[in-house]
């Protein structure tokens, strides 16, 4: 009898797999779960045999929530899991802070509310996701570790003007710690709306310096092109970090003077577009016109709430006519295809690469490496050149004509661009004579 029994589990041992329930898609690939550093630990992302796109997952009220980041960049889905969090959270808290009777309310209380608050206005149209992220980080990272146990009514000018003592000795520019009294008053007003405090208190009084990137000069312009050209396929010695070590492909294929670089160079400071309109430039985008004056029409997606098409200067057309005819050769000149480097589908990594090149043209031209009078020089420093030479060269071009085609404002012409001008500049404007 005790040997049937032993032959009997032996049988339903070896045939275990066969009758076991196999494991659903839809469960996470345990290699994959990853927890969101400096979030709850409930909080993760993971990949399943279900889906291609990274997912998250987060427990609240005795039920877990799981969404899709439509996304397979782990990064991407690490940035879109955190902002998952504070909607979930602002969802399902936001709405009982002033059912709140026996205890008194914090900030931190506050802080999911008016996130949603926040979000509805990115579903309108009236935030960008970009500045939604940026005040979420603020918030979590700096404020609500100095607020978040504060009694919002014990919450004045004095508290405020502390916490911007704390930001000025931890070495924050004025113009951060502004936006972070930006970003607390926004969670104040909240508050005040919905009667949780009797009044917004006041903020001190912040006096920003204006810190415009440095631009380049012509003959600086001239010796960047100039390099560009003649480094085509030179290596770029990249010191990596610990993050840029897991991505050692990348930094291997990417790590090398691209021949678009040059062409990057004259097309930015010959159409005014910043270094995110380049990210997203398409040929779908770009319209030739040829008439009395021959230019590019720019019609790129929406950037800092401007939409309006951007009109470039002649030799942006020589520019681009030929980058065409060079993708075209590689087959990558469809209108949906991007115009620089477009065999990079990972969008959010071509201004990280092209500015590796670009700081490497930098220092082998000798224009001063990175910095400029103390202030930095990045690809963004084109297009305060390209808006610059206009302000310079420019035949009594008016501001708000340069403002609408770069995208800008009159008042953002003056403070970051114009300032960096002086009156010996523009000799021949101020000795002319009517005709």
């Amino acid at each position: 009898m005790l040997a049937v029994m032993q032959v009997v589990c032996e049988t339903a041992a070896a045939n275990d797999n066969n009758f076991s329930r196999p494991r659903h898609r839809t469960l996470p690939i345990a290699a994959s779960i990853t927890p969101i550093a400096n979030y709850p630990s409930k909080l993760r992302i993971y990949l399943s045999n279900a889906s291609r796109y990274w997912q998250a997952r987060c427990f609240f009220k005795g039920k877990t929530y799981t969404q899709s980041l439509k996304t397979t960049n782990k990064q991407s889905a690490i940035s879109a899991a955190k902002q998952f969090f504070h909607m979930k959270t602002a969802e399902l808290y936001g709405e009982h802070i002033k059912q709140r009777q026996s205890a008194k309310t914090t900030f931190a209380d506050a802080v999911p509310a008016a996130l949603a608050l926040q979000q509805a206005r990115v579903l309108r149209g009236e935030l960008s996701s970009a500045g939604l992220r940026i005040l979420q980080n603020r918030l979590h990272k700096t404020i609500i570790p100095h607020f978040g146990d504060m009694e919002l009514e014990r919450i004045g000018y004095t508290q405020l003007s502390a916490f911007v003592q704390k930001l000025g000795i931890a070495g924050m520019t004025t113009t951060t710690i502004q936006q972070h009294l930006v970003a607390t008053r926004k969670v104040l007003n909240y508050a005040h709306s919905v009667n949780l405090i009797p009044a917004v208190p006041k903020c001190p009084a912040i006096k920003v310096s204006n810190k415009p990137r440095g631009s380049f000069t012509a003959d600086e312009y001239r010796r960047l092109v100039k390099v560009a050209r003649q480094h085509i396929g030179e290596r770029i010695p990249i010191t990596t970090t610990s993050r840029s070590r897991r991505a050692q492909n990348s930094i291997d294929r990417y790590a090398v003077v691209g021949s678009d670089l040059h062409w990057l160079i004259r097309f930015m400071v010959n159409s005014f577009v910043r270094p995110s309109d380049i990210k997203n430039l398409q040929h779908k985008h770009i319209t030739v016109v040829r008439g009395k004056h021959t230019y590019l029409r720019l019609n790129l997606p929406e950037s800092k709430k401007h939409s309006t098409p951007i009109v470039t200067l002649q030799p942006a057309v020589v520019v681009y006519e030929r980058l065409l005819a060079h993708n075209r050769a590689l087959g990558l000149a469809r209108e949906n295809d991007y115009v620089f480097m477009p065999q990079l589908r990972d969008r959010s990594k071509a201004l990280e690469f092209l500015g590796w090149q670009f700081k490497f043209a930098q220092s082998v031209a000798a224009v001063g490496g990175n910095k400029a009078n103390d202030k930095a020089r990045t690809l963004y420093s084109l297009r305060h050149t390209a808006i610059t030479f206009r302000l310079l060269y420019g035949n009594k071009i008016d501001l708000l004509t340069l403002a609408l085609n770069a995208r800008t404002s009159v008042e953002m012409i003056e403070r970051f661009y114009a300032s960096e001008l002086s009156a010996e500049m523009n000799i021949d404007l101020l000795q002319g004579k009517r005709g």
